[in-house]
């Protein structure tokens, strides 16, 4: 098997090392032949640019001046050009004989080049002879003319003819100026006679029209037009050559194109051959050993000698051998797992059947411990034989929360009065009820020991809540937030003191909020003071509203966000002037809708009580007590409750 694929291997080797010759060849080739174009493209840009330079002498052209100014050094300029061209172009030469290109020469030869020099040289010296403006026989033409103009005033009108006749000439290059000239001069001088100056006017002028017209006479007999013929012959033979060059290219890039065709197509047979080959030898092979180990597998993992004699003398032999050593040690393996699932599978059913009964003691105790919380809170009944309405929705997060609400009254000196607290312990769960169980002992304890007034009453429930929790080593920041607030039933006035919850007044379709002060009850890092305490007369149908963080801070809504007081309030003052228990049932759908499926934040309660004010009881209690109209008009102070509320 080794040996097999060895050798199909060292052919695929073969086959691609040919191939990456035939392509190393093609490519060199198609190299080569681009290079010479490219050197091609080179030579004729040089020609173009050098024809571009030249191209100023097929018309009297200032640059006539320049040449005649520093002939020398643009003859020489010139000869350093052809030298520099005629060594590119016979290195190009020399390059495609060497690679058996020699056939595109033709045109290109030295003789071509030199007589491009001489053509280009005699052009440049008429040029120089001729000038445009200040220099050559214009130039002394053009002295001469001013000289005379200055000496011979009277001859002006006749000078102007004279040169309006060179400038025609020089304008369009016809003869027949140049003979009006002549005529112009023999006329004048039958005249009169001439100065000296104006015979030399007339020799540079024979002189001008004759260089001018072998420079630039139209048809082939003038130096530039034979220049020009000449340029763009050598022209013509470079394009030949790089049309030429571009055809060999393309002929070598479609015969390498069908090489290479040939020899993937070569390849793609060889493949497909082995493949088929190998996919009926290997597939044969792997029919006996699925046969093999299905025998064994049907034979509860059994040698026998007949199975052995079928398990070919190859590679797949030893893979078959080895999986039936290998699936005998599984079934081994298998057995001593099942044995330890086994054992495993008991023992975790008798833990799962004691954390079953744990969880169930633990449930009953928790169900325990809501009676007894549910017992410690005041009844609806009792709330009820103290208010007019009185709706409480108590839900904590767990089976016992952290909130509670409390209610005592007293009664002394022939008054009547009532407390009610609502609080919200740290934390929820067992941990908050506990709390919330310390909460109304101490409640209890205090209005026992005398204490009266709310604020005094929030004091020395956070000291006895702060000495109860704290030690000298140990500083817990456990405690309660806590709205506390005194009804006194024959003035119809409530005394309001709070620590970080507040009371809400819903009265006739307004809303009216008595804050409570930023201090918890229980100890903190920062400087605390003393609770204030506000007095608030009552109206009648007056609705108190207390209310624990577990209802605002409850996240919801489309948005996902906390409910909020401004929502909450919001919400209040849309339904104000509906019943108590319409108000409180639709309330209760709201926090619901707005919750959904999220999972409950916090404890929540939300208390809401009607006293039930009679106008007889209001009107004799409101002498002395200012208007509350005016009293809870503003909400805009900071600190304890509305503007104009008495603050004791």
């Amino acid at each position: 098997m080794k040996r097999l694929f060895l050798g199909v291997f060292g052919g695929f080797c073969v086959v691609l090392v040919f191939i990456g010759v035939i392509n190393f060849y093609h490519i060199g080739t198609i190299y080569t032949m681009q290079r010479e174009v490219a050197k091609s493209d080179h030579l004729a840009a040089l020609l173009q640019q050098h024809k571009e330079q030249f191209r100023s002498f097929a018309q009297h052209h200032p640059h006539f001046d320049s040449v005649a100014t520093d002939l020398e050094q643009q003859l020489l300029l010139n000869k350093q050009f052809w030298t520099k061209t005629l060594k590119e172009s016979m290195a190009n030469n020399a390059s495609l004989r060497q690679n058996d290109l020699g056939a595109f020469n033709e045109g290109i030869e030295v003789s071509t080049f030199s007589g491009l020099l001489k053509l280009e040289q005699q052009l440049l010296q008429k040029v120089s002879r001729i000038g445009f403006k200040d220099q050559g026989l214009i130039g002394k033409m053009r002295d001469l003319a001013h000289k005379m103009e200055q000496d011979y005033p009277q001859y002006n009108e006749r000078l102007l003819s004279l040169r309006r006749h060179e400038k025609d000439f020089l304008m369009r290059v016809d003869p027949a100026y140049s003979d009006r000239f002549k005529e112009e001069m023999s006329s004048w001088k039958k005249q009169t006679h001439l100065p000296d100056a104006l015979d030399h006017y007339a020799v540079y002028f024979d002189s001008l029209s004759t260089d001018y017209l072998q420079l630039l006479h139209p048809g082939k007999s003038g130096f530039y037009s034979h220049w020009l013929d000449h340029f763009e012959a050598l022209q013509d033979s470079v394009r030949k050559q790089r049309s030429g060059l571009l055809k060999a290219s393309l002929d070598a890039s479609s015969a390498a194109k069908q090489t290479i065709l040939l020899l993937n197509g070569l390849m793609v047979v060889f493949a497909i051959g082995c493949t088929i080959f190998f996919t009926r030898k290997f597939t044969k092979q792997v029919k006996n050993l699925q046969q093999t180990m299905a025998n064994y597998i049907a034979t509860n993992y059994q040698f026998h000698q007949d199975t052995l004699l079928r398990i070919p003398r190859n590679d797949f032999g030893k893979i078959t051998l080895h999986f039936l050593k290998l699936t005998r040690k599984i079934r081994s393996d298998m057995q001593l797992l099942e044995d330890r699932v086994e054992r495993r599978t008991k023992s975790l059913q008798f833990k799962n059947h004691q954390l079953e009964l744990q969880h169930l003691e633990m449930m009953e105790s928790l169900r325990y411990a809501q009676d007894l919380q549910q017992s410690l809170l005041v009844s609806r009944a009792k709330l009820l034989r103290s208010f007019l309405e009185a709706w409480v929705y108590y839900k904590p997060k767990n089976m016992v929360g952290g909130d509670f609400y409390w209610m005592k009254e007293v009664q002394e000196h022939e008054q009547s009065t009532l407390y009610f607290a609502l609080a919200d312990c740290t934390g929820h769960g067992v941990p908050g009820a506990l709390l919330s169980v310390m909460g109304m002992n101490a409640l209890d304890e205090l209005i026992g020991s005398g204490i009266r007034r709310p604020a005094l009453l929030l004091d020395a429930l956070r000291s006895l809540v702060s000495r109860r929790l704290n030690t000298q080593e140990d500083k817990r920041y456990d405690g309660m937030d806590l709205a506390l607030f005194a009804w006194n039933r024959q003035r119809n006035t409530i005394t309001f003191a709070g620590a970080q919850l507040p009371l809400w007044i819903l009265r006739e379709g307004e809303l009216l909020e008595v804050v409570g002060q930023r201090m918890p009850i229980g100890y903190t890092y920062f400087e605390v003071s003393s609770f204030e305490e506000y007095e608030i007369q009552l109206h009648p149908k007056d609705r108190l509203l207390l209310f624990s963080d577990g209802m605002v801070d409850q996240f919801g809504g489309i948005k996902s966000k906390k409910m909020g007081r401004k929502f909450l309030r919001e919400w209040f003052l849309r339904h104000a002037d509906e019943p108590t228990g319409i108000i409180y049932s639709k309330l209760i759908q709201q926090f619901e809708n707005w919750k959904g499926n999220t999972e409950q934040t916090d404890d929540c309660t939300f208390i809401i009580l009607e006293p039930g004010i009679s106008s007889h009881s209001f009107l004799s209690a409101a002498v002395s007590v200012q208007s509350t109209n005016r009293v809870l008009s503003n909400r805009k102070e900071k600190v304890g409750v509305s503007i104009g509320v008495s603050n004791k």
